[in-house]
C-alpha cells in the first residue's frame, strides 16, 4: 500500500514527462518534414507508421490530391516545367496568330472605342502592275474587295484559307473578304490563257482598313515585246474554229464543271436561246426538254438541252427519236431514272449549222 501511495503521488510528474517526450518527438519529426529544400537528389519517401500519441500541436488536414503534384523531385531535370508542344497549324491560321501577336500597343494606352464604325473604302480603283514581284493586296476586315486580273484564272490557295478569308473567283475577278486580321498569305492566280502565274500577297490589318473596293492588276510588257506580238498576230491566221467534238465538250463543261472551270474558250461565243420548254422534242417519250444554253463557233451551233423523265418507269434515251435536223446528237447519260429519283434528269447536246429554233 505504501508503494501504491508513492506511485499515485508521482503520477502527475510521470504525465508531465510523457507529454514533454511526445512534444519533443513531434518537434523533431516536424523539423525533418520541413527540411525539403536540400540540394541534391530528393530522398525516397518512406511510409511512416501511424502513432497513437496525441500531440498538443493542432493538426491541419491536407486537401485530397487531384492528379500529379510537382514537389520539386525533378527540379534538376532539363525538361521539367516545359509546356507541351503546340499542334501544327495551317498557313492561314498561323498568319492570323502572327497578326494577333503583332498588336504591340500597351494595354494601358489602348482606348476603348464604342460603336466603332466599319472601314470605309477610298473612292476609285487601285491599279497595280505585275513585274515579277508579288502584288500586295490589302484587305479591310469583313469587307469584300474585288481583284480584277488580265484574264480568267485558276486560284491556288492554302488548304485552310477559309479560316481567315473567303476567296471566290468568277471569270477574271477574284472576290476576297477578310474575316479576321492576318499576316501576309501568298496565293497564286494562274491565268488560263497562257498559264502565267501571278503571286498575290493578301494581308489584313489596321493599315489596310481604308483600301479601295477594287484592285486591277496588269501585266508589264516591254514595248518591243508588244510590237512583236502585234506583228505576229497580224501575220498569223485567226483562232481555228471548234469542231463538233470541241463544241460538245465545251457545252458539257459549261453545265457540269465547277464554276471556276466553266470559262470561255477562244473561238466560241454564246448565242441567246429561249429557255421555254420544247414540246415533242423526243418522240414517244414522257419527258420535259428545256434549252439551257447555246454557243457558236464559225458555222456550227451547239445547244445544251435539259431532259427530265416524267414517267414512273426508267427511260432509255433513243437519239434517233429526236425531232429536228441535227448534224450530231450526244447524251450526257444514256438512261434516265424514274420520275422523282436522283437520276431522272440529264442533258442533250444538239449540233446544227443554224440556230436551235431554225433546226427544229
Amino acid at each position: 500500500m505504501k508503494h501504491i501511495r508513492n506511485l499515485r503521488s508521482a503520477w502527475p510528474a510521470l504525465g508531465l514527462a510523457s507529454t514533454l517526450t511526445v512534444c519533443m518527438f513531434s518537434g523533431a519529426a516536424f523539423a525533418q518534414v520541413q527540411d525539403l529544400g536540400a540540394v541534391g537528389d530528393a530522398p525516397e519517401l518512406l511510409d511512416v507508421p501511424s502513432t497513437t500519441a496525441t500531440s498538443t500541436t493542432p493538426i491541419v488536414k491536407a486537401a485530397p490530391m487531384v492528379g500529379a503534384v510537382d514537389l520539386g523531385q525533378n527540379m534538376h531535370d532539363s525538361n521539367a516545367g516545359l509546356p507541351v508542344a503546340a499542334p501544327v497549324v495551317g498557313v492561314a491560321r498561323k498568319a492570323a496568330m502572327e497578326a494577333e501577336q503583332s498588336a504591340t500597343v500597351p494595354m494601358a494606352t489602348r482606348k476603348k472605342v464604342k460603336n466603332a464604325a466599319l472601314p470605309v473604302y477610298r473612292d476609285g480603283v487601285e491599279r497595280a502592275v505585275f513585274a515579277r514581284l508579288p502584288v500586295r493586296v490589302g484587305l479591310p476586315v469583313k469587307r469584300e474587295r474585288l481583284i480584277t486580273l488580265p484574264s480568267p484564272a485558276v486560284l491556288h490557295v492554302p488548304s485552310d484559307i477559309e479560316a481567315v478569308a473567303r476567296v471566290e473567283a468568277i471569270d477574271r475577278t477574284i472576290y476576297v473578304t477578310a474575316l479576321v486580321p492576318f499576316a501576309p498569305i501568298r496565293i497564286v492566280a494562274e491565268l488560263i490563257d497562257g498559264g502565267q502565274q501571278i503571286p498575290l500577297d493578301l494581308v489584313a490589318n489596321t493599315q489596310t482598313s481604308a483600301a479601295s473596293q477594287e484592285l486591277e492588276v496588269f501585266i508589264e510588257t516591254a514595248r518591243d515585246t508588244q510590237d512583236a506580238a502585234q506583228t505576229a498576230s497580224s501575220s498569223t491566221p485567226e483562232t481555228p474554229a471548234a469542231d463538233m467534238v470541241d463544241l460538245t465538250r465545251f457545252a458539257s463543261r459549261m453545265l457540269y464543271a465547277p464554276r471556276r472551270l466553266a470559262v470561255g474558250q477562244p473561238g466560241v461565243s454564246q448565242v441567246q436561246v429561249s429557255n421555254q420548254p420544247v414540246v415533242g422534242l423526243v418522240r414517244g417519250a414522257l419527258v420535259e426538254t428545256v434549252p439551257m444554253g447555246q454557243w457558236r463557233s464559225a458555222g456550227l451551233y451547239v445547244t445544251a438541252v435539259r431532259i427530265t423523265n416524267k414517267s414512273k418507269q426508267p427511260l432509255e434515251i433513243s437519239l434517233d427519236s429526236l425531232r429536228g435536223k441535227w448534224l450530231a446528237v450526244t447524251a450526257q447519260h444514256g438512261r434516265l431514272g424514274a420520275a422523282g429519283s436522283e437520276a431522272d434528269t440529264s442533258a442533250l447536246y444538239l449540233i446544227c449549222d443554224r440556230a436551235f429554233d431554225a433546226c427544229l
